[in-house]
């Protein structure tokens, strides 16, 4: 025995409408079969009566005096074809505004709706292809765009050798361990520590901390040098500790990005066993 159909609803119980929050919603044409990839012609994000909104601007609608509107045209052929509006299919609910927009333009974009006007707030992020997404996020700083002398370090960790033990990888390292690690020990010269004015701490060829040195009265950064042991002929094996905090400001500028010389080398990325880079402005 076949199943009663249930009876088509034009509107929602208030119950309903504040249950589901902001939804996202599609129109399905009856005529096309199920696995028709274009059964779903129109895609939307609404919150209450939304969705049924387009019945009745469908009946409003001349589409000799209005401007043409696919959407209406659509269902004006729907519902002389069937008697009845576009059946409506409720893709997700209980979504955040944000989610329902997201979702909203991921859709249009995968379904390619033949009656979606634009391809919603967040259509430029969708259905891009791979070298449309290095385009937009691979934008890397230009060293002569820097204009101070920075010291890059590595946060990639190292392996558990002698002398580096504990130099985790960045995602490892606490907040509270931070300037211990970006502000020494770093093999530099005096001449080019004093020149120093920003640390640059990267991971994985990306910028993810940034600390402004402290500078003395005449404009050098501080510093000191650090005995650090003795090296295989004996000799000491100096070190530089720096003074500085963490610098918000530097880091909305610079973090998420890769550094690149005037001939393109990435400036950020370490061979193994490299540590520290000295770039930008500097003598």
């Amino acid at each position: 025995m076949n199943a009663t159909p249930r009876p088509a609803i034009s509107e929602f119980s208030q119950e309903t409408s504040e249950a589901i929050g902001y939804y996202v919603y599609g129109l399905i044409d009856p005529r096309k079969p199920e696995t028709d990839p274009k059964r779903i012609f129109y895609v939307g994000k609404g919150k209450g009566q939304r969705c049924f909104s387009h019945a009745a601007a469908e009946v409003g609608w001349n589409r000799k005096k209005n401007e043409p509107n696919p959407k209406l045209k659509r269902i004006r052929k729907i519902r002389k074809a069937t008697g009845n509006p576009p059946p409506i299919q409720i893709i997700a609910h209980k979504l955040s505004e944000d989610e329902a927009y997201r979702l909203e333009a991921a859709l249009i974009s995968l379904l390619g709706t033949d009656a979606n006007f634009v391809s919603g707030q967040y259509g430029s992020d969708y259905s891009l292809a791979v070298d449309e997404i290095e385009g937009l996020y691979s934008k890397p700083l230009k060293e002569s765009a820097i204009k101070h002398c920075v010291l890059l370090v590595s946060l990639n960790g190292a392996t558990a050798e002698k002398g580096y033990e504990g130099l985790r990888p960045f995602p490892e390292i606490k907040e509270s361990e931070m300037p211990g690690r970006v502000l020494r020990y770093w093999m530099l010269s005096d001449r080019n520590a004093d020149q120093v004015e920003y640390i640059i701490a990267v991971y994985l060829t990306l910028v993810r901390r940034v600390f402004k040195l402290h500078q003395t009265a005449d404009g050098r950064a501080k510093h000191k040098r650090v005995d650090c042991g003795k090296n295989k002929m004996g000799h000491i094996i100096w070190k530089q500790e720096f003074r500085g905090v963490r610098c918000s400001e530097m880091e909305r500028r610079w973090c998420n990005h890769k550094i690149v010389s005037s001939s393109g080398e990435v400036l950020t990325k370490f061979r193994w066993g490299v540590g520290r880079r000295l770039i930008g402005k500097h003598s």
